[in-house]
């Protein structure tokens, strides 16, 4: 590994030498992007275009890969699924830097992909949260862990045309709910009331997603809603037993 500053040129020119692939992960994410603004701003969206004049400079047949996220749509409507023509719409600052990065990307003239990743799934217990990120009526479609991972790694070296340089990262069919199916999915497991979840007060960046070819593209879809729920019961039987 080569450490070094996102916001540094030197670094990120020093990093970028000979590579054929860039994977841009790095971010201030929420909730600290949207309290320390300037931050969030130099980081997410200035690192961003170092990266891209970096790789114009050195390694200009380089792709890049960038993970960005669903919140750039902003509050999503219930009613249709968002595909990927959808406007920006941001309504915090976290997506509008995002929403700035991906035109930097889309615009460089680099050989880019953009991911634009829904709420990730992870399959291990974790503390249920203060408020959930979305209203009990709301239509969501998350993405398990693995799946995020594998849109990236394919991203990397998939084959894409102009209509799949920008994707909707998200679980497919199975994933599609509404956030109080999916609460009472995880606290049946952990034998708590779902009566007991407390939602937040506005609807959260999620909908359901159109395809549109990237599952096509990246195959990352690779772990069904079930299958996510046979996991995470196993990690908390294994977590029972010791």
């Amino acid at each position: 590994a080569l450490p070094g500053d996102l916001t540094s040129v030197s670094d990120v020119e020093a990093a970028v030498h000979g590579v054929d692939a860039v994977v841009h992960l790095a971010a201030i994410l929420p909730p600290l992007a949207d309290q320390q603004i300037e931050l969030a701003q130099r980081v997410n969206v200035t690192g961003t275009q170092i990266i891209v004049d970096a790789m114009k400079k050195h390694v200009p047949k380089a792709r890049l890969v960038f993970s960005s996220s669903v919140s750039v749509y902003g509050t999503p409507d219930n009613d249709h699924e968002i595909s990927v023509s959808q406007n920006y719409d941001p309504d915090d600052n976290y997506a509008k830097t995002k929403a700035e990065s991906e035109q930097i990307v889309v615009n460089s003239g680099l050989d880019s992909c953009v991911l634009r990743i829904s709420g990730v799934s992870i399959p291990v217990f974790q503390e249920p949260p203060a408020e959930w990120p979305f209203l009990p009526d709301q239509n969501i479609e998350f993405v398990h862990r693995d799946d995020a991972v594998n849109a990236i790694v394919a991203g990397v070296s998939a084959k894409l045309s102009d209509s799949t340089r920008v994707v909707n990262v998200s679980g497919g069919s199975t994933w599609r709910m509404t956030g109080s199916q999916y609460v009472a999915d995880y606290f049946g497991m952990i034998e708590v009331d779902p009566s007991d979840a407390v939602y937040q007060s506005d609807p959260g960046h999620f909908s359901w997603y159109t395809e549109e070819g990237g599952n096509a593209v990246l195959e990352h879809q690779q772990n069904s809603y079930p299958q996510y729920l046979e996991q995470l019961q196993d990690e908390i039987d294994r977590l029972m037993e010791d």
